[in-house]
């Protein structure tokens, strides 16, 4: 009875090793498990956390860029103002040189008028009246060639003005292209940096198309240029435009894509 005894207690003893190493081994998996999500957690809070911050910077760069066509509209007004005042002040300035020809043309008139009243005298012994007449005379060619000179500077500062005017509206629809461009972004989701291509979380549901051009970058700053090979409706690939990556960078997994700018700033 006794060796009978004695087996039965080995077998328990045996399986209550065998249960405590298996619950062991359980709780060791559970704590594997645990560790390992909470590593996962933490990379997500912090690739959240690097979002918000590329977020932020794109807002800023819209805000300013925003800032940039408010002034740049001010000035496109102040232009357009100065270039009325010139217009107005070129007609004035019309209208008295066309007034100090029409005297001109009105003294050499008398003159000639006073040499037929004295053929037989010279006009310098004309006393009071031939002297009178050159010193208005000359007076006036003084006057209409000041008012040509204004004329022609004014002209000058009109057609700066109106060049002034063509380059302010030219950077007001600049500053709406680099506005309507800046916002796209979409974040690379795998690469593949042997076959030089890389997987992009947006697709033709966002606005990509497969003429797209676009730009990696990573913390603001560019990496290289990618074009669209396959397209669809919430993902794209897209393959590294050869020479264009910068030297040194590898691509990863977070990167950042923005549209590519065909107009230049």
């Amino acid at each position: 009875m006794k060796p009978l005894f004695y087996v039965l207690a080995i077998v328990a003893i045996g399986a209550s090793v065998i249960f405590g190493w298996n619950v062991n081994q359980k709780h060791k998996a559970q704590i594997d498990a645990r560790i390992e999500l909470e590593t996962k957690n933490k990379n997500l809070s912090a690739d959240i956390n690097k979002q918000e911050g590329l977020k932020k910077e794109t807002d800023d760069a819209l805000i300013a860029s925003q800032s940039e066509r408010a002034l740049a509209e001010q000035g496109l007004k102040a232009a357009k103002s100065n270039f009325e005042g010139f217009e107005r002040t070129l007609a004035e300035i019309s209208g008295l040189l066309e007034e100090s020809n029409a005297n001109e043309a009105q003294v050499t008139k008398v003159i000639d008028s006073v040499k037929k009243l004295f053929p037989d005298v010279e006009l310098d012994q004309v006393s009071g009246i031939y002297e009178g007449l050159v010193d208005q005379q000359k007076k006036m060619t003084v006057e209409v060639e000041e008012l040509q000179s204004f004329k022609e500077r004014l002209e000058g500062d009109i057609s700066k003005n109106r060049a002034d005017i063509v380059r302010v509206g030219t950077k007001i629809e600049e500053s709406k292209i680099r506005v309507a461009a800046n916002t796209f972004q979409a974040t690379v989701t795998a690469v593949d940096n042997d076959w030089d291509f890389v997987v992009i979380g947006a697709g033709e549901k966002s606005g990509l198309s497969v003429d797209s051009r676009l730009l990696i970058q990573r913390d603001g700053r560019l990496l290289g240029k990618l074009s669209i090979s396959k397209l669809e409706v919430n993902r794209a690939i897209a393959d590294v435009i050869p020479d264009s990556l910068r030297a040194g960078v590898v691509l990863q997994p977070g990167d950042q894509v923005i549209l590519e700018q065909t107009i230049s700033n």
